[in-house]
C-alpha cells in the first residue's frame, strides 16, 4: 500500500528524516512511535503531500505522490482522511460544516446528500445529532471524534493520525483507541497512527515501528516490542531514563 524509500528531510540546518525506509501493509494498523521531536509528524505530512523530501520517494499503490501536478496531487488527498493532534477544527463552522468541509469544497454533490454523509459519520464515532453545535461546545474527547468523523467523511483508503490520544483522560483515549479499532474493522483501511502513547499503540497496531534518529530502527508485532532486545526500543517502551537515548539524539 505504502513505501517510502530513502527519505531524507531538513530544515534548515536541521536534519529530521535521514534516509528513512518503511513498508506500510494494504489494511494493517501501523503504528509509529518515538519521541516528541522526533520526526513523526514530519513522516505523516510526506505521505500526505504535504511537504516534499529533499530526497527519496513516498510510493501509494505503485505511484510515486511527488510525481504529481499539482491537480493530481488534490486529488490523490482525496483519498487519505487525516487526524490532526489537535484536531485542528474550524472554529468559525458548526460540526456539520466541519465534518462536510472536503465534500463541500471538492466535489458537486448535492447538499442533502452531504449532510447525509456527515450524519452517517457522526454516528459511527458515536456523536449522533450534534450537527448545529459549534466546536467551542465540544469537549476535547469529542472534538477528536469530530475530527475523525472528518477524516473520515470521504470514505479514504488510507487514515493517518497525529497523536490521536494526546490532552486525553485515560477513559477518552480508550474511547479513541477503541474508534481507531472499530473504523480499521468496518471501513477496511490502512491506518498509520503516531503517538508516544504505548498503552494506545500497543491495542490498537498490527505492527509497531520505532523513529529514531531519522530511520525506522525496529519493527513488529506488539508482542515482538514488548520483547525486544534493542536497547533502543526497549527504554523508549519501557520509559526507563538509563539508555542509550539522548536530548541530542531523538
Amino acid at each position: 500500500m505504502i513505501e517510502i524509500r530513502g527519505l531524507f528531510k531538513s530544515f534548515g540546518v536541521s536534519p529530521v528524516l535521514k534516509g528513512l525506509d518503511l513498508s506500510i501493509r494494504d489494511g494493517e494498523t501501523l503504528v509509529i512511535i518515538g519521541r516528541s521531536g522526533c520526526g513523526k509528524s514530519v513522516l505523516l505530512k510526506h505521505i500526505m503531500g504535504l511537504l516534499e523530501p529533499d530526497q527519496g520517494q513516498v510510493l501509494i499503490d505503485d505511484v510515486d505522490i511527488f510525481s504529481l501536478d499539482d491537480r493530481q496531487l488534490e486529488g490523490f488527498r482525496l483519498r487519505l482522511g487525516m487526524l490532526f493532534q489537535g484536531a485542528a477544527l474550524f472554529d468559525s463552522l458548526s460540526v456539520e460544516e466541519n465534518v462536510g468541509f472536503s465534500l463541500y469544497e471538492h466535489t458537486r454533490l448535492p447538499i442533502p446528500v452531504i449532510r447525509k454523509k456527515v450524519a452517517e459519520k457522526l454516528d459511527l464515532v458515536n456523536l449522533s445529532g450534534i450537527e448545529d453545535l459549534m466546536p467551542s461546545e465540544l469537549s476535547g474527547g469529542m472534538k477528536k471524534r469530530v475530527g475523525l468523523a472528518r477524516a473520515i467523511c470521504n470514505e479514504p483508503k488510507i487514515i493517518l493520525y497525529d497523536e490521536p490520544t494526546t490532552g486525553l483522560d485515560p477513559i477518552t483515549a480508550d474511547a479513541i483507541n477503541d474508534l481507531i479499532l472499530r473504523m480499521q474493522e468496518k471501513l477496511k483501511v490502512t491506518s498509520v497512527v503516531v503517538t508516544h502513547d504505548m498503552t494506545s499503540a500497543y491495542k490498537v497496531a498490527n505492527r509497531i515501528a520505532m523513529l529514531y534518529g531519522g530511520r525506522i530502527v525496529g519493527i513488529g508485532t506488539p508482542e515482538e516490542i514488548r520483547q525486544t532486545n534493542n536497547p533502543i526500543i526497549k527504554q523508549f517502551v519501557t520509559g526507563s531514563a538509563e539508555g542509550p537515548i539522548t536530548d541530542k539524539h531523538k
